[in-house]
């Protein structure tokens, strides 16, 4: 795929995660590994998701540093290069904060996977321990994830969000829906659980 097409993508994806309500503000980052290089596209910082555009796009080397582009590269590049590093199938990576998956991240579990589809598709979705935002505490919490989880496709980060990877930004995206998705219906399976268990009397 050609660098303008990439940027179109990451245009493409970015308004997609904003526009499900999988992230808020200017939080959230997505980047894509350039074909044939070293190099890495990664949202610039300050700047919604909703508002990406493909000038929004910076290129920078596996050590961080903007190669081509204005602006500084979002703050959390720290784990997005790090996954790159460790896990050479990886060629795209969507952080966000969709809102029932944070619920189970802030509990300090893993995601529950009540059905099929979530078992066969995620496997296995486990927590990146807390550090603050864009530190390299928590760069290092969310690649030790992906180190000592090997073929994970996303991580639940404490207090914070999501983490996840995928071939292509389409699907990187795709299992982050699924992840929401599989949140969502966890909840819904306690609600349910609890007013069995606990029926209401007159």
């Amino acid at each position: 795929m050609s660098l303008d097409l990439l940027k179109k993508e990451l245009e493409y994806v970015s308004h997609k995660v904003y526009q499900k309500g999988y992230t808020q503000a200017t939080g959230g980052n997505i980047s894509v590994r350039i074909p044939g290089t070293d190099h890495v596209l990664i949202k610039r910082s300050g700047i919604s998701l909703g508002e990406v555009s493909k000038e929004d796009a910076l290129i920078v080397n596996m050590d961080g540093e903007v190669v081509e582009g204005q602006g500084k590269p979002s703050k959390e590049i720290g784990f997005h290069l790090g996954i790159y590093k460790v896990r050479p199938d990886v060629n795209a990576v969507v952080h966000c904060h969709p809102n029932y998956s944070i619920g189970y991240a802030c509990l300090g579990r893993e995601l529950p996977l009540p059905t099929v589809t979530a078992r066969k598709l995620l496997g296995h979705v486990p927590l990146a321990d807390v550090a603050p935002s864009g530190s390299k505490e928590l760069a290092q919490h969310v690649t030790d994830v992906f180190i000592q989880n090997p073929g994970i496709k996303i991580t639940l980060m404490k207090d914070h969000g999501v983490c996840s990877v995928g071939p292509t930004l389409e699907a990187a995206y795709n299992v982050v829906d699924l992840a929401e998705a599989t949140a969502k219906q966890s909840f819904i399976l306690t609600q349910l659980r609890a007013s069995v268990e606990s029926p209401v009397t007159n």
